[in-house]
């Protein structure tokens, strides 16, 4: 569901588009005229809010709040095969889908894009039929190993077996 096209429009609103707490902090850009991590401007990145000052609260008119997934991804601890639970991670939807992941973009762990991923070395089995896989081209192709530095950014992506 979008937020209101016109009209008066509220933070709350805002962040319980993105899937937060209405009550949930909601600077709406931080303190400088780039927006700082955890504002509502910086939370909508991937969604087509403008990151140019100056900031208002009519940018979010008609706008939907909308991430990308990477899913299924399982944190690698050294033994093979790699066990755990499963988890999906979370990317700005301005990336498109998880296929067009690249080097030095950012995963995090939660949907409102406020926690990045941290460092380590990840595993994906791609043999589920999943187009967010990143590794899926016309089909399931292989397994995607990712590797991620303490700022959350993807610094090794490897898809095995695709063409």
């Amino acid at each position: 569901m979008a937020l209101p096209s016109s009209g008066e429009i509220k933070a709350s609103q805002i962040n319980t588009e993105a899937g937060r707490s209405s009550s949930a902090e909601a600077p709406l850009s931080g303190s400088s005229s780039t927006p700082q991590p955890g504002s509502l401007v910086k939370l909508y990145e991937g969604s087509g809010v403008n990151q140019a000052a100056p900031h208002s609260y009519s940018e979010f008119y008609g706008i939907s709040y909308d991430v990308g997934v990477i899913e299924n991804v399982i944190e690698y601890l050294g033994t093979w095969p790699p066990s755990g639970t499963p988890t999906n991670y979370y990317f700005p939807s301005s990336i498109g889908n998880a296929s067009d992941l690249s080097l030095l973009d950012v995963l995090y762990t939660d949907g409102g894009l406020t926690t990045t991923l941290s460092a380590g070395y990840y595993y994906q089995n791609n043999t589920v039929n999943n187009d967010r896989h990143y590794c899926y081209v016309t089909e399931p192709c292989g397994d995607t190993y990712i590797e991620i530095n303490s700022s959350g950014e993807i610094i090794t992506l490897v898809c095995e077996y695709c063409p």
